[in-house]
């Protein structure tokens, strides 16, 4: 059991999924794209599977004389036997998979579960019957999160610049300290960006969350983009597409899912996370710094907030920071602070 709890710890299923539907393309030891769980039924290893159209699939090994209760497959799930080659010899497998896109994280609890319980030395269709059981009344009623526009949005801005900058190497990856609660949305040593989206074209106000947020780095730089997106069916701007084609520039898979988990996305292909594309109609940059239009700490006497006062959250209206606007090679240059 100690073996699989290991394996967990590597990879979650929600990841796999993730990189299956990235690659379009498994281990190549079925015909379908999969990735072998390294826990055996008898009959081979557990995969995780995608379905054709990239739905959380787990197909477990089993032997012949196979019978499922009927009430396994639901509206939410599809339960069934399939048979595929593998090395050369039919295989059958109790083929799990989540139906309702909507309920994908929880569907990686109960294939983890289902997991878990082979390992522990419970037969196939044991292990599948009664993990689905269990997990009845939370498919039935399990209400997933819903992901408000304005999260997608902000996490929206930040993949396109991220996008834009491993353009120039793979390692800018380091520099997205946004998901990390730091200060800024990128930092790399002493130069900073943060990113800041609104959803119409015409829009010039920010929103400013803290008295730190447009304070540069000690001896460095800080930039603000500001990018103005509009609302778009089939716009090229989604979570999903900007995730494989930051995954497509050599970024490391476990990378960006990690940051992307911290801001709460556990998979970039989810449903609830691409219900709205986006196009982007003008992207521009501003150099922070004396004169700016920012309030900061240290223009309070002692560089402290007055007693009481816990916070400041402001708008800046970027019509008056005209002369503080980047030019396209200043931002370029900004950018490359970043991939070096």
């Amino acid at each position: 059991m100690m073996a699989v709890r290991e394996t967990r710890m590597v990879e979650r299923p929600i990841e796999r999924w993730a990189r299956l539907r990235a690659s379009g393309a498994g281990d190549g030891a079925v015909e379908v794209p999969s990735l072998s769980s390294l826990v055996e039924t008898g009959y081979g290893p557990i995969r995780f599977a995608v379905g054709p159209s990239g739905e959380p699939r787990l197909m477990v090994p089993c032997g012949t004389g196979v019978s499922l209760k009927s009430e396994a497959s639901n509206g939410k799930l599809a339960v069934t036997v399939s048979k595929y080659d593998v090395d050369g010899r039919k295989t059958l497998f109790i083929d799990v998979m989540c139906v309702e896109r909507a309920l994908d994280t929880v569907f990686a609890e109960l294939a983890d579960e289902i997991v878990h319980r082979v390992s522990t030395g419970q037969g196939p269709v044991a292990a599948v019957e009664g993990t689905i059981a269990d997990f009845r009344d939370l498919l039935r009623d399990a209400q997933t999160q819903t992901v408000k526009d304005p999260q997608i949005v902000g996490l929206l801005g930040e993949l396109l610049v991220l996008r834009w900058l491993v353009e120039s190497s793979p390692h800018a990856i380091e520099a997205w300290t946004g998901p990390y609660d730091q200060r800024h949305d990128f930092r790399r040593r002493e130069h900073a960006i943060e990113v800041k989206t609104s959803t119409r074209a015409d829009t010039t106000s920010v929103t400013i969350s803290s008295c730190e947020q447009l304070s540069e780095p000690a001896g460095g730089t800080l930039s603000l983009v500001h990018l103005n997106v509009e609302r778009a069916d089939g716009g090229e701007l989604s979570v999903s597409s900007l995730s494989n084609e930051i995954i497509a520039a050599g970024v490391a898979q476990h990378a960006l899912g990690r940051a992307l988990a911290e801001m709460g996305c556990l998979d970039p292909n989810a449903a609830e996370w691409n219900r709205v594309s986006y196009a982007l109609e003008k992207a521009s940059g501003y150099r922070v710094g004396p004169g700016f239009p920012r309030i900061t700490s240290t223009q309070f006497p002692g560089g402290v907030m007055p007693e009481g006062i816990e916070s400041i959250v402001y708008v800046v209206d970027l019509k008056v920071a005209r002369q503080f606007q980047l030019s396209e090679l200043e931002l370029k240059a900004a950018f490359s602070r970043m991939a070096s």
